[in-house]
């Protein structure tokens, strides 16, 4: 690499290597809303003994993001240049690569209910429900600069599809370009009774039926420029071939697999490819409980409830027609038991024991291609997909406390314990494909992967890991492993204090908070793991004597600790060495590691007035 241009005084080091609340960029993060519309109407008709209630309204949104595809090395270098090889003269790369990523999103719902309003011990809500949704997600990548994305591509051949030709992109210079247009549709039935058997005991049961449809295409365009594992220059073709057509880059044979309908079509003019899916996903759910209180300050309950949430399509930015077109259903079997309890006028406290049992959990999880990958191409690619854990619970404890030991002074501590657990589930890692891992759980030796049957081997090879016979990619059992995101303890304390005066109310709350670590995949790996952190939050809200206004001071994150939204995730940096003679070797550089951080210190004033 030479005459790199970097107009930064740092050099190429990014300074988020010291802070990751500061970064450089060449192309700066930008948010717009065009569009914002919400509609909300609630209308009651009472009746003898009886309401009926409808609901409806809508939400409308445009929301536009731009910024720069390179988020975990990106460095202001605004160019750089790629020696001759072969046939190609020397190549100037402008890396300031540019996404514009949309979401145009309107639905409609619409809810009747009737609902029981006599002092009967038996009390009861019936209702309906209907949803609709158009739902579009565009996104691409451009980088006006670098007008070699517009083609010639090389081996024409690869796009059979469109006649042997790959053509040039009638949009501009775009590398990347994904279009998903989904519909949705779902109505549903429910019913619930209230029965007060006697003073001290009531019982709940309920029903609901749901059905849910979706319905859309995904049009997708990819190609790859300059880089050594789609650089055949030394070839005497162009540095860039169209992927679009590549089975092992966007899968073209899923018309069998469920929610396709019919095989992918490709455009000849714009090299689009296209696939069209629908679904549909139904349940029957309900809740059923009881309650005892004993006296004025106890109450003591058991509830079971079973939910439901509806599949959906594996579809937009980071899926690209995906191999695993379809995510099923989730249901979950809750139990829960608690206890409501007040010491007297000064301490009241909440408590509950919980067990979730999950089945087909929707969680996102990076896949590993193994379609066919030519000899000269790039490599199996990968995917995030939502994918259905087959069994897995989440089970603990949670406290909530009040303590009002004298007027005008509360203080408040929560606690929460959740254990979560897989109990039966596989996957690749796509950060360690070959499952080498001291932690790695693979289902196959080495020597069974290797296994030929019907010339196939029992695992696919990974392309990066250049040694023979341990570079199979090897699917992981994740029984045991914890569910993502799910810090098993957290802990809340919050004291806040009010003084009263004839000009109005002055309010004082300080907030400690803490979170255990937690794991950002399926996969308990170091480069997956988000550590422990905690945070204080204060707050001075002045209230006039007619409640008309409020001034509020606030401070968020006092300390300036580092703190994470999520767990952490990896990322394997692997890639290919391209030698002088076109030649090229895998090599895979190390592992990455990427953390989703929340805000620094932030205060305020904000000024509230009822009219």
């Amino acid at each position: 690499m030479t005459n790199v241009v970097n107009l930064n005084p740092g050099g190429c080091k990014n300074p988020a290597v010291n802070s990751p609340w500061t970064i450089a960029r060449q192309v700066p993060y930008k948010v717009t809303l065009p569009v914002a519309l919400t509609i909300a109407n609630e209308w009651i008709y009472h009746a003898d003994n009886f309401d009926i209630k409808y609901l409806t309204g809508g939400v409308h949104y445009h929301y536009i993001l731009e910024g720069t595809t390179d988020t975990n090395r990106a460095a202001p270098i605004q160019q750089y240049t790629l020696p001759a090889l072969g046939a190609r003269g020397p190549l100037t790369i402008y890396p300031s690569e540019k996404f514009v990523y949309q979401e145009d999103n309107a639905f409609w719902s619409h809810e009747i209910n009737l609902i029981s309003t006599n002092d009967s011990p038996l009390q009861w809500v019936a209702g309906a429900y209907y949803f609709k949704q158009r739902y579009t997600q565009p996104v691409y990548t451009e980088n006006k600069a670098q007008t070699q994305w517009n083609g010639p591509f090389a081996f024409g051949f690869l796009c059979a599809q469109t006649g042997g030709v790959c053509p040039n992109h009638t949009e501009g210079p775009r590398r990347f370009d994904n279009r998903p247009d989904v519909n949705a549709e779902s109505y549903a039935a429910f019913g619930q009774i209230d029965w007060q058997m006697t003073e001290q005991f009531k019982s709940t049961f309920g029903l609901r039926y749901s059905h849910d449809e979706k319905w859309g295409q995904e049009s997708v365009r990819i190609t790859c420029f300059a880089v050594p594992g789609c650089d055949f220059s030394a070839l005497g073709v162009p540095p860039i071939i169209d992927l679009t057509q590549l089975g092992s880059v966007v899968s073209s044979g899923d018309v069998l697999k469920p929610g396709v309908v019919g095989p992918t079509t490709y455009d000849r003019a714009t090299g689009f490819a296209t696939r069209k899916q629908r679904q549909s996903w139904e349940a029957v759910t309900g809740t059923a409980g009881i309650e005892w209180k004993p006296d004025d300050d106890t109450m003591l309950y058991g509830k079971y409830s079973k939910g439901y949430k509806s599949g959906g399509f594996n579809i937009g930015i980071f899926t690209v027609l995906s191999y695993f077109p379809t995510t099923d259903k989730e249901t979950v079997d809750s139990f829960e038991i608690g206890l409501k309890k007040n010491f007297g006028p000064t301490l009241q406290t909440n408590m509950a024991l919980f067990h979730y049992a999950y089945k087909d959990l929707q969680i996102p999880i990076t896949r590993v291609s193994t379609g066919a990958v030519p000899a000269f191409g790039p490599g199996p690619t990968t995917a995030t997909d939502f994918y259905n854990v087959p069994e897995s619970i989440s089970q603990g404890f949670e406290l909530e406390t009040t303590w009002q030991p004298i007027d005008n002074l509360q203080i408040l501590f929560n606690y929460s314990y959740n254990n979560t657990e897989i109990q039966e589930g596989t996957a690749v890692d796509s950060v360690d494909p070959t499952a080498v891992d001291p932690k790695a759980k693979p289902l196959l030796t080495f020597a069974q992967c290797a296994v030929v049957t019907g010339g196939v081997t029992a695992c696919p090879v990974d392309a990066y890991t250049p040694t023979a016979g341990v570079n199979y990619t090897r699917t992981q059992s994740l029984e045991g492993n914890s569910l993502p995101n799910a810090a098993k303890n957290k802990v809340a304390v919050n004291v806040n204090y009010t003084w009263e005066f004839e000009a109005g109310s002055l309010a004082g709350s300080l907030s400690y908070f803490w979170r255990d670590k937690q794991y950002g995949t399926v996969f308990e790996r170091w480069y997956t793991e988000a550590p422990d952190w905690d945070q204080i939050d204060a707050r001075l809200t002045w209230t006039s004597a007619d409640n008309r206004y409020k001034i509020i001071a606030y401070g968020k994150n006092l300390t300036d600790n580092i703190s994470y939204d999520a767990g952490a995730v990896g990322n394997r940096e692997a890639g290919y060495i391209l030698s002088a003679t076109g030649a090229t070797t895998p090599e895979v550089q190390g592992i990455t590691k990427s953390y989703s951080v929340a805000p620094p210190r932030i205060y305020g004033i904000e000024l509230q007035y009822k009219f």
